[in-house]
C-alpha cells in the first residue's frame, strides 16, 4: 500500500478538459484538492469533478465545476469526517 501527501495529479473527465488536481490518500480512500486546495470530487451526472460541500460528514456535489471557481462560502481544505472516511475505505477494501 503506498500513500500520496499532495502530489498533483492530472485527471481526464468525462465531459471537460484535463484537470490537475492535489491527491491525499492511498488505494483505499483519497481526497482530491485544487491547487489552491478547495475539495472537489467526481460528479458521475455531469461528468466533471466540482467543488464538493460538506454535509453531515460527507462530501457531496455543489454542482459546480472547476472552470467556474469555488461556490460563495466554500471554505479550502474540507474534510470528511473520520466516520465516513473509514466506511468509505472499508468498502473498498472488501472489494478487493
Amino acid at each position: 500500500m503506498s500513500a500520496i501527501f499532495g502530489e498533483l495529479l492530472t485527471f481526464s473527465q468525462e465531459k471537460g478538459p484535463d484537470v490537475r488536481l492535489r491527491v491525499y490518500g492511498d488505494e483505499f480512500y483519497a481526497r482530491y484538492e485544487t491547487a489552491d486546495g478547495y475539495s472537489v470530487i467526481y460528479d458521475l451526472s455531469l461528468g466533471r469533478f466540482v467543488y464538493a460541500l460538506l454535509r453531515d460528514g460527507h462530501f457531496i456535489s455543489s454542482d459546480v465545476d472547476l472552470s467556474m471557481g469555488p461556490p460563495p462560502g466554500v471554505s479550502p481544505h474540507l474534510e470528511e469526517s473520520d466516520e465516513t472516511r473509514s466506511a468509505k475505505a472499508e468498502n473498498r477494501f472488501s472489494r478487493r
